[in-house]
Formats: C-alpha cells, sequence, structure tokens
C-alpha cells in the first residue's frame, strides 16, 4: 500500500475560494487568496477586527469591526487584531472580480 505525503501541499495548487468565511486568530496567518496567475480583487468584511497582510508587504492594514475593504493581490493573509493570544477574529470574503 502506498503512502502519502503529509504536510506537504504540491506546489501547484492555488487557492481560489470566490466566498467563504474567516476565523483568524491573533498568532497564526489564515490564508484568504493564493492566486498563481493575476491579482484578483477580494472584499474582506470584519466581524471583529482583521490585520491584513497584502502580496507579503511590510506595511498591513487594519479593518476595524464592521468595516471592509478591497484588496487586489496574488496573496491576502489575515489574523485578528486584538485581544489575547486565544482571540479569533471573524468575517467574510467574496470575490469581486
Amino acid at each position: 500500500m502506498a503512502r502519502q505525503a503529509q504536510n506537504f501541499p504540491a506546489p501547484s495548487v492555488g487557492i481560489q475560494v470566490p466566498v467563504g468565511r474567516i476565523a483568524a486568530g491573533r498568532v497564526r496567518w489564515q490564508t484568504v487568496l493564493q492566486a498563481r496567475d493575476k491579482p484578483m480583487v477580494y472584499r474582506l468584511q470584519a466581524i471583529d477586527g482583521l490585520i491584513v497582510e497584502v502580496d507579503g508587504a511590510a506595511r498591513t492594514i487594519r479593518v476595524d469591526a464592521g468595516a471592509s475593504v478591497d484588496v487586489q493581490a496574488k496573496r491576502i493573509r489575515v489574523k485578528a487584531a486584538g485581544g489575547d493570544d486565544s482571540h479569533v477574529a471573524q468575517g467574510r470574503y467574496v470575490l469581486v472580480s
């Protein structure tokens, strides 16, 4: 019986989900988009405060609770903006174009 490699995603796999929920902690980043081809525009709606990293930039965008932001990128990651290490921020994202 063949064994599959674990914890090693294929390099050609890209995440491009048109709609989804965000549940991000304060310690680890959650990837919302990982596009292979061209940048995509996503609208991120924060139920709780979020910190958004666009294409690995040194600067991040803070999205306050109840606000939304449109982001064009090949890679979008988010994490919780406030609270302690166990705090989880929630939100939604949708593909705009």
